[in-house]
């Protein structure tokens, strides 16, 4: 299947699934922002139902605030504040972007073998290839990997930066430790963010598994419980850097939501057929402070009843469009 196919094949899929318009694959869809947010100089907002879309050479900038972008799917894009960004191509399968000021955390859960995804700062750029987590920052330049390897690329010189190392991108390029468990508050609400949305693929991948759908690649599909998109692969299950799952439709089933057999007495009766049990621990903070949630079966929060509709009020955007697609999200 070509990617124009597998695009309106999932584009369709989506739409089935949670009743929504489809909406076009492309890298860059303002996710989740909070603070002062700009997009080419004018103030992003909050709107219920519409997510914002950066396009081709669309320069996003943060003040006292942060952005949450996504690209190819399995990508997450986290913008700190202070910090100006620029979309040069958005194409699902060679997305590329520019980083002026600021830093910024990608987190890459997946990325295939005929996808291209570069970051430029100033003269040096960096190719990503593998999963993994990476703190690039534009002054000084440097790119540090928490987890997997990337490829700097400055001044007639390449080299494979790999899981605790990083290197600036000026000069000689040369690794050196550094302690890849000690995070800022940037990243920690990267962290929590991660746990947001892999809370979201919950009850999206059962919804899926449930509804019958199959689709060949792996998507940003939308949450109406959650106001959010999550990300659901196609297979198995990716655990993030920051210790979060997101389960495939056929996992979640077999998985998470298998009836296990207690064979403990239950109430009154005999043993019986209990799900997994989870633990919840949670501690919010400010964007300054420390939080997220933590422990769980499933390394990540339990999805809310399914009598309450509403995201939390921390987190909601409202409902938008659903993305469809190689895996993309993306605005009108």
């Amino acid at each position: 299947m070509n990617i124009i196919r597998g695009i309106a094949c999932c584009a369709v899929w989506t739409s089935m699934v949670f009743a929504q318009d489809v909406i076009s694959a492309k890298s860059g869809l303002i996710h989740y922002f909070e603070g002062v947010v700009t997009l080419d100089g004018s103030e992003v907002v909050k709107k219920n139902s519409e997510f914002t879309s950066m396009k081709e050479g669309s320069e996003l900038r943060t003040g006292l605030g942060r952005a949450e972008v996504l690209l190819a799917p399995g990508v997450f894009l986290r913008v700190a504040e202070n910090s100006a960004l620029k979309l040069v191509s958005n194409d699902l399968l060679d997305t590329r972007l520019a980083l002026t000021s600021g830093s910024i955390l990608l987190e890459i859960g997946e990325i295939e073998k005929n996808q291209a995804l570069t970051l430029m700062v100033g003269e040096a750029k960096i190719e990503f290839n593998r999963r993994g987590l990476f703190r690039i920052d534009a002054n000084p330049a440097q790119v540090a990997v928490h987890d997997g390897s990337a490829v700097a690329v400055a001044g007639g010189q390449t080299l494979t930066v790999k899981e605790g190392k990083l290197t600036p991108l000026t000069g000689v390029l040369a690794t050196t430790k550094f302690d890849k468990e000690e995070g800022d508050a940037f990243y920690r609400w990267a962290s929590r963010r991660s746990g947001y949305i892999a809370s979201a693929n919950l009850t999206a991948a059962k919804r899926v598994y449930d509804q019958g759908s199959s689709f060949g690649f792996s998507n940003w599909v939308y949450n109406p419980y959650f106001g959010m998109f999550t990300f659901i692969p196609l297979h198995g299950m990716y655990r993030s850097p920051f210790g979060y799952s997101y389960y495939s439709p056929n996992t979640i089933a077999g998985y998470y939501y298998r009836p296990v057999y207690n064979p403990m007495p239950v109430g009154n009766g005999g043993g019986g057929w209990n799900p997994p049990p989870i633990s919840d621990s949670r501690g919010m903070g400010d964007m300054g402070g420390r939080g997220g949630y933590s422990g769980g079966a499933m390394a990540a929060p339990p999805p809310p009843a399914a009598s309450a509709p509403a995201a939390p009020a921390s987190d909601g955007r409202g409902a938008s469009s659903s993305s469809g697609g190689r895996g993309g999200a993306g605005g009108r």
